[in-house]
C-alpha cells in the first residue's frame, strides 16, 4: 500500500500564517529574531506583541537562577506584554555583562540619561517599578518623576510639605496600586497611595504626591507587613525598635531586655511569614510575629514589649554600613526553606550574612536557627559615597568618587583571588562583580551627595544624585537611545558636601588656624583646667559642637560612630592649637553622647574612639588629668564607619584649594 505524502499548505504571503503557527515559530528562534521579524510588517508586528508569547518566554527566563525577575512584575498575567517584554530583554541580557575580568568591564563615559535640579539640591532618591523615581531636594520638597518619558524636563508630581528629610522609606505594590511609606528625622511618618503605571506600560495617569495619612513618633521606617510597620527608632529614644499597628497607633517595642546599649543601634528589620528579624550592631534577634500582635491586643495599660526567642552575635566584626535584608533569598546559595539573608560592606568588601533554620517546625522558637555562612559577594575601593543592594540581593550600587557602578552578587572562588596587587588587572579575577561602570562628568568638583542613590536590579538601572543638582541615570541595558540632556555649568563654588549638615566650618586645627582670629597663649589658655587641657571648646572651634555643622561634633558620632545624637565636646588637648611647621599633633577630645563619656584622638587623617568605663564623668577626667592619673577606659577600640571619614577628606581637599584662592 503506497504512503501518502503529509499535506504541505503553502502560503502566499507571511498575513496567510495562522497566528498559532506564527508563535510558534516565534518560540523557536532567538530573541533578537523576534524583533527583526518585527520589523516586516504590521501583522507580524502584532504577534511579536502577543501576551502569550511573552508569557511563555518569561516563564523560560525565570527557569534560570542567575536571571532576576522583580516582585512588581508578577503575576504575569496582570502584566501588560510590553512590561514583560522589557522585563524578559533585561533579564536575560544583563547576566551576559559578568564577565569576571577587569579587563572586559563595560566602561562608560556618559549616562543614558539626566535630571537637573537646582545646584545643592538632590538629598534621597528612591526608585519604584524601575520606573518612577522619588527625589526629596533640600528644601524638603518631594518630586516624582517619570523616567519612560520622552524627556526630563519636569516631575510628574510634588508635595512640599515634608518636615525634615527622608531616613526610611519602603513600598509594597498591591492592586490598587503601590503603597507608599517613608519617615523622617523628625519623627514623622506619611503614607502614600499612586497609581503608577508599570515600565511600557501606556497609560496616562496624574500621580498625586498628598499623603493619605501621616503620624509622628517614630522614624526610619525599614519594612511593613498589612498594617504592620517596623521601625528602628521613635521620638526621644533612638534605639527603641518597634513594631506600630497602623490602624490604632499602638506599637510594641522589641526589647533585648533592660536598657540597649549605645552600640545596640537597630539597622534593619524584616518580616518573613511568622518570624521578626531585626539586625542591630552586634547582633541579630529573631521575635514571633505572634508574640507582636498578642502585645498589640494587650489593653491593661501596661507598656508593651517582647523579648527575642533567639538571638546571636555575628562571628565577624559589627555591622557598619548599609546593612540590608533581602527580600529573598538568592538563589546561589541554595539555602533551605526559612532562610533569610542580608547584605553589608565591611574593609572594603560586600559581604552577605545567610541564616538558617535547622529544623522544619510550625512553632519558630523550635527551628533551631543559626547563622549558616558570611559570603564576600563583591568589593569597592576608594571613597565610596553610597551602597544599595537590589531587593533580592543580587546586584548592588556604588556610588564613588568618580564613577557609578552596578556589581552583582556571587560568592568568590578564594583560590581563584589574588591577593591585592598579586597580579596585573588584566589579569586578575574581578573581585568586585562589576557589570558596568560609568563615568562621571566633573567628578573633580561636583562631588556625589552620600546616600543619594537607586537602583532596581532587575532592569538594571542605577541613579544618583550630585551637590551640582545633577541626577545620571545609568541603564545597564539600554533599549533606545540616550534622552538628552541639558545640564547647567557649573558655578565657581563647592556645593554642600552633605545638605543635613548646613554649616561648614571655616578651618580646622590641623590647617594652623589660618582662619582664626582670636588670641593665642600658650602660656595660658582659655578654659585650661588641667596642663595641657581646655574646656574652652566654643572659643577656639566654635563649630565643633555645632548640631548642624558638617564635620562638627554630632555629624561624627552620627555618621562614624553611628551612635544617635545629642553629642558634645567637654574637654580638649591644647598642644593641637601650637604647633610648629607643618608637623600635625593629635587632637584628644572627650565628648559626652548621651551621657556617656567618650575619648576621641583626632588628626588630619585618623579618628580613634574609646568609651570610658560606665559611670565616669567629666569631674572625674578632670581630677585624674589634674593628677595625672589615667581615667579607664573600656578595652576595645570602637569601630567606626570609615566611610564619612574618607567623603570628608575628599571634600575638604576640595574646600580647603578654593580657600586658599
Amino acid at each position: 500500500m503506497p504512503i501518502t505524502p503529509p499535506i504541505m499548505t503553502s502560503y502566499a504571503t507571511l498575513t496567510d500564517i495562522p497566528p498559532e503557527l506564527v508563535a510558534i515559530i516565534l518560540l523557536l528562534v532567538e530573541m533578537e529574531d523576534i524583533f527583526s521579524i518585527r520589523q516586516t510588517c504590521t501583522y507580524l508586528l502584532s504577534q511579536t506583541k502577543d501576551h502569550g508569547l511573552w508569557t511563555i518566554l518569561a516563564n523560560r527566563a525565570m527557569e534560570d537562577k542567575n536571571v532576576v525577575w522583580p516582585s512588581w512584575g508578577l503575576p504575569l498575567a496582570a502584566m501588560p506584554s510590553s512590561t514583560i517584554e522589557d522585563l524578559v530583554v533585561r533579564a536575560t541580557r544583563l547576566p551576559s555583562l559578568a564577565h569576571g575580568y577587569w579587563s572586559r568591564i563595560d566602561r562608560r563615559n556618559a549616562f543614558e540619561g539626566g535630571i537637573q535640579r537646582p545646584f545643592d539640591s538632590p538629598m534621597s532618591l528612591y526608585l519604584i517599578r524601575g520606573r518612577w523615581l522619588l527625589v526629596e531636594s533640600s528644601d524638603f520638597t518631594l518630586e516624582l518623576w517619570d523616567l519612560d518619558a520622552p524627556e526630563y524636563t519636569h516631575p510628574s508630581a510634588t508635595y512640599a510639605s515634608l518636615e525634615g528629610p527622608i531616613d526610611g522609606i519602603t513600598h509594597v505594590d498591591g492592586i490598587d496600586g503601590v503603597k507608599i511609606t517613608l519617615s523622617t528625622s523628625s519623627f514623622q511618618t506619611y503614607v502614600l497611595t499612586l497609581d503608577l503605571p508599570l515600565r511600557k506600560e501606556m497609560r496616562t495617569v496624574k500621580p498625586s504626591l498628598t499623603p493619605l495619612d501621616s503620624f509622628g513618633g517614630y522614624s526610619l521606617v525599614k519594612t511593613r507587613r498589612g498594617s504592620l510597620l517596623a521601625f528602628a527608632a521613635c521620638v526621644g529614644d533612638g534605639f527603641r525598635a518597634c513594631v506600630v499597628d497602623e490602624s490604632t497607633r499602638d506599637d510594641v517595642e522589641l526589647s533585648l531586655g533592660g536598657q540597649l546599649s549605645e552600640i545596640q543601634r537597630t539597622l534593619d528589620i524584616k518580616i518573613q511569614y511568622d518570624v521578626v528579624f531585626v539586625v542591630r550592631r552586634l547582633n541579630l534577634e529573631l521575635y514571633t510575629l505572634s508574640g507582636i500582635e498578642e502585645a498589640l491586643r494587650r489593653v491593661d495599660g501596661t507598656v508593651r514589649s517582647v523579648l527575642p526567642f533567639w538571638s546571636f552575635s555575628y562571628p565577624i566584626t559589627p555591622l557598619l554600613h548599609s546593612p540590608q535584608f533581602h527580600s529573598t533569598i538568592p538563589a546561589y546559595f541554595d539555602a533551605p526553606e526559612g532562610s533569610v539573608a542580608f547584605s553589608h560592606f565591611v574593609d572594603d568588601q560586600w559581604q552577605a550574612i545567610v541564616v538558617t533554620p535547622q529544623a522544619v517546625s510550625l512553632d519558630p522558637t523550635e527551628r533551631s536557627y543559626k547563622i549558616d555562612n558570611v559570603f564576600a559577594i563583591g568589593s569597592g575601593i576608594d571613597p565610596i559615597y553610597g551602597i544599595r543592594t537590589g531587593e533580592n540581593g543580587y546586584r548592588i550600587a556604588m556610588l564613588g568618587y568618580g564613577r557609578l557602578t552596578m556589581h552583582y552578587g556571587r560568592p568568590w572562588d578564594t583560590r581563584e583571588v589574588p591577593n591585592n596587587g598579586a597580579h596585573s588587572p588584566s589579569e586578575a579575577i574581578d573581585t568586585g562583580h562589576t557589570l558596568v561602570s560609568w563615568e562621571i562628568p566633573d567628578f573633580e568638583v561636583d562631588l556625589p551627595r552620600p546616600g543619594c542613590l537607586a537602583i532596581d536590579e532587575a532592569v538594571g538601572i542605577c541613579v544618583a544624585g550630585m551637590g551640582s543638582g545633577r541626577i545620571w541615570i545609568g541603564d545597564a541595558v539600554p533599549r533606545e537611545k540616550p534622552k538628552r540632556v541639558d545640564v547647567t555649568p557649573l558655578p565657581n563654588k563647592t556645593a554642600l558636601p552633605d545638605p543635613r549638615w548646613p554649616e561648614l566650618p571655616p578651618s580646622y586645627y590641623w590647617d594652623k588656624f589660618k582662619f582664626y582670629s582670636g588670641p593665642l597663649s600658650e602660656s595660658d589658655p582659655i578654659g585650661e583646667v588641667a596642663p595641657g587641657w581646655s574646656t574652652a571648646v566654643d572659643y577656639y572651634w566654635p563649630w565643633r559642637n555645632d548640631p548642624k555643622a558638617y564635620g562638627g561634633m554630632l555629624w561624627f558620632v552620627e555618621n562614624i560612630m553611628g551612635l544617635p545624637g545629642p553629642a558634645r565636646s567637654l574637654l580638649f588637648s591644647t598642644s593641637a592649637l601650637f604647633k610648629s611647621g607643618d608637623y600635625v599633633l593629635d587632637l584628644h577630645e572627650y565628648v559626652d553622647i548621651g551621657g556617656k563619656l567618650f575619648r576621641v584622638l583626632t588628626n588630619d587623617e585618623l579618628w580613634e574612639v574609646n568609651s570610658l568605663v560606665d559611670g565616669t564623668t567629666i569631674d572625674d577626667v578632670i581630677t585624674n588629668l589634674q593628677q595625672r592619673r589615667p581615667t579607664g577606659i573600656t578595652g576595645e577600640e570602637w569601630i567606626s564607619d570609615y566611610m564619612p571619614i574618607e567623603q570628608h577628606q575628599t571634600w575638604y581637599r576640595l574646600f580647603k584649594r578654593s580657600r586658599e584662592t
